[in-house]
């Protein structure tokens, strides 16, 4: 089954080509590979830190600083309420800027978007229950599977910049505005 869930990340990754915010979702399925696949629930968690850091940065019209991959390195020897936490503060500043922004600027997009965030704290929500309580993988996917369809065709609705990373040549060959 955790083959099947995975796929379905891997998909969604591929539609973020299109729509959506691609960084953000690579971050996503290597997250899910450490969550599906590993014990490192540390490293999982590490990458959907970078997930949420990708997507406010989206929002904010800024690049990724590509130095926050060094929390990758030190992410994992933390502890994992730590992390949980750091990335809750995160995924909330994410969820409230953008709704302030389809508040400005409604769209059906970011209503989508805003939908899809939902479901991904309904999903994280049911995760932190199953920490502390009985899992509940199934009610999981259940909001997890759909939240990521929608992030993924809908992340360009908020793009105000392209999110990479220009090369030495890229800066000298742009013409400035």
């Amino acid at each position: 089954m955790d083959g099947i869930r995975f796929l379905w990340i891997g998909f969604c990754f591929l539609l973020s080509f299109w729509k959506g915010l691609p960084i953000a979702a690579l971050f996503t399925l290597c997250g899910d590979y450490f969550l599906l696949f590993t014990d490192s629930y540390a490293g999982g968690v590490s990458f959907f830190f970078l997930v949420q850091l990708a997507y406010l940065c989206n929002l904010q019209g800024r690049a990724f600083p590509w130095q926050a991959l060094l929390f990758l390195l030190f992410g994992r020897f933390l502890p994992l309420l730590f992390l949980g936490t750091l990335y809750a503060v995160l995924f909330l500043c994410h969820f409230f800027l953008a709704l302030q922004k389809e508040k400005a600027q409604p769209s059906v997009s970011r209503k989508l978007y805003l939908f899809g965030l939902v479901l991904f704290i309904c999903c994280d929500v049911t995760v932190a229950w199953g920490y502390f309580f009985t899992p509940v993988p199934g009610l999981i996917w259940l909001f997890y599977a759909p939240s990521q369809l929608l992030l993924a065709l809908t992340a360009k609705a908020y793009a105000q910049t392209f999110i990479r990373m220009k090369s030495g040549c890229e800066k000298a060959f742009t013409p400035k505005r």
